[in-house]
């Protein structure tokens, strides 16, 4: 897949990337999520299927207290 960057002329590949995203205001960091990823500018894409599970995976796991979390998928 092309990459969607303005001037950049990479081409996505599939890689493993650790996706953060600040959810019910606490900040959660999950490792191992499949994305394309540009190797030449670093954008990086989810397919929708993934962003359905992690937002399934979040509703489930983000419960508990603190200002942080780390998760493998």
């Amino acid at each position: 897949m092309k990459c969607h960057t303005p001037d950049c002329i990479g081409e996505h590949e599939a890689r493993e990337i650790s996706h953060s995203v600040v959810y019910r205001q606490r900040t959660v960091v999950i490792h191992h999520v499949p994305a394309h990823v540009c190797p030449d500018c670093g954008d990086a894409v989810l397919a929708e299927e993934t962003a359905l599970y992690l937002e399934g995976f979040l509703k489930r796991k983000a419960r508990a207290k603190g200002d942080a979390f780390v998760y493998e998928v």
